[in-house]
């Protein structure tokens, strides 16, 4: 899955964001967070945003927010 996202990130356009999160699961988010870090210390993208819910007192991440530069 993170191969088939990074894909989608390096086909945008620059200036385009993205919203990336529905149908996740937990681990899989974690992974897909640490992947676009990586994307970002690179200069491909900038997190514009990263949402957490908090969930029996931990914040758990659903959703994030890329924008291609």
């Amino acid at each position: 899955m993170l191969e088939t996202i990074q894909t989608k990130i390096n086909s945008l356009q620059n200036g385009k964001k993205l919203i990336l999160g529905s149908g996740i699961k937990g681990d899989e988010m974690q992974k897909l967070i640490a992947l676009c870090e990586n994307l970002q210390s690179e200069g491909v993208i900038k997190i514009v945003k990263i949402h957490q819910e908090a969930q029996n007192s931990k914040k758990i991440s659903d959703s994030i927010i890329v924008e291609k530069i």
